[in-house]
């Protein structure tokens, strides 16, 4: 222990260092009327070192799991998860950390479910444990109450059905965008079925005419404003254009006079997400004014018409009893991993399977 008067103000204070791992770190307190009191509190702060968390709130604990974590995500993660984080300083931010129990979590994850989809909410969830097993980790708590969270969808909600066009749909729909910029964009993600980030980020380098490829190797994120690295490690990939989609891409850069390096879709900063789906919603609801109650198309979100590439390649796998191509085909393609695709396009694929049987059948004598 270390104590002295400060003979400025004729105040005790305390100080002296402590590690942490392999740092040492230095400490000091003045004001104390009394030697006495400067002895105990310094007593105190050498206890609480020994329970670092005791008078930590979740605030407190945020904080410091978010300096952690800040040079180990991307930019664009680091800040969504700011956001999401606003949810849980609201609700239990000035609360003790070691006071927070099961039932806190519990409740404040019952009040996100009445307002938002499972999805979302298990979202926040995953954020709130990512602190408590930190805060575990490194002995702030002795016991995490995120391990005994109960999280579990309702039953009773039916699951929302995966919007998607057919091939003959998208066609009535793209026949009907004028715009050639547009026209362009929302025919590439029908048959290539990029992430709209990644089509944002698209440049003219990115495109290789003599081989009709593009390369994926970023994503546009609108909130930063600034290219990051691809979703995933499967989405770095290179994807071959049908003739026709090669075209329209050489039609559109005849009629340019730009840098290779510049955005297709937006020269120097690429459209926003919500200009884009302002131009899809439009373009939909102008084509459905003209059309029938039964050939009107069901409004998508950009996302959507990905899912419809999923939908085309995965309905196409089979024709004929000719075996096309994979769904690993089909994955490498979407720029995911193979379980991915299994899981969450399984609904679709009972009809390869039937054209797979129908093959075997058509062939049997064949092989006997």
């Amino acid at each position: 222990m270390a104590v002295k008067r400060d003979n400025d103000t004729n105040k005790w204070y305390y100080y002296g260092s402590y590690r942490v791992g392999n740092e040492t770190k230095q400490y000091k307190k003045r004001g104390f009327d009394r030697k006495q009191d400067a002895i105990k509190a310094e007593v105190l702060f050498k206890e609480s070192l020994k329970n670092p968390g005791s008078k930590m709130t979740l605030n407190e604990m945020i904080d410091i799991y978010m300096e952690f974590s800040e040079k180990r995500i991307k930019e664009s993660t680091y800040k969504n998860h700011i956001v999401m984080f606003k949810v849980w300083r609201d609700a239990l931010g000035d609360k003790l950390l070691q006071k927070i129990t099961t039932k806190d979590i519990q409740d404040v994850l019952e009040e996100l479910l009445s307002k938002n989809k499972f999805s979302s909410v298990h979202q926040y969830y995953l954020r709130i444990q990512a602190v408590m097993n930190y805060a575990n980790k490194h002995q702030y708590i002795t016991d995490n109450p995120c391990s005994r969270v109960d999280l579990k969808k309702n039953p009773n909600l039916h699951k929302e059905e995966m919007m998607y066009w057919t091939e003959e749909q998208f066609n009535k729909f793209i026949d009907n965008v004028d715009s050639t910029i547009f026209h362009l964009l929302f025919t590439n993600q029908f048959y290539m079925g990029t992430r709209i980030g990644e089509a944002l980020a698209l440049q003219w380098k990115d495109l290789d005419f003599e081989n009709n490829t593009i390369t994926i190797n970023k994503t546009w994120n609108d909130k930063i404003k600034k290219c990051t690295t691809p979703k995933t490690q499967n989405s770095y990939r290179q994807i071959s254009m049908p003739q026709f989609l090669a075209d329209e891409y050489k039609s559109l850069k005849s009629r340019l006079d730009v840098p290779e390096d510049s955005f297709i879709y937006g020269i120097d900063v690429p459209f926003s997400r919500a200009k884009v789906t302002n131009q899809l919603q439009n373009s939909v609801n102008s084509l459905n004014k003209r059309l029938k109650d039964g050939e009107k198309l069901p409004m998508l979100r950009m996302h959507d018409l990905r899912h419809s590439s999923a939908s085309f390649m995965i309905n196409n796998m089979v024709t004929r009893g000719k075996i096309n191509f994979s769904a690993y085909d089909i994955a490498k393609r979407l720029g995911d991993e193979l379980d991915t695709v299994l899981r969450i396009y399984a609904h679709w694929f009972p009809q390869a399977d039937k054209d797979i049987v129908n093959f075997m059948d058509k062939n049997k004598n064949t092989w006997m």
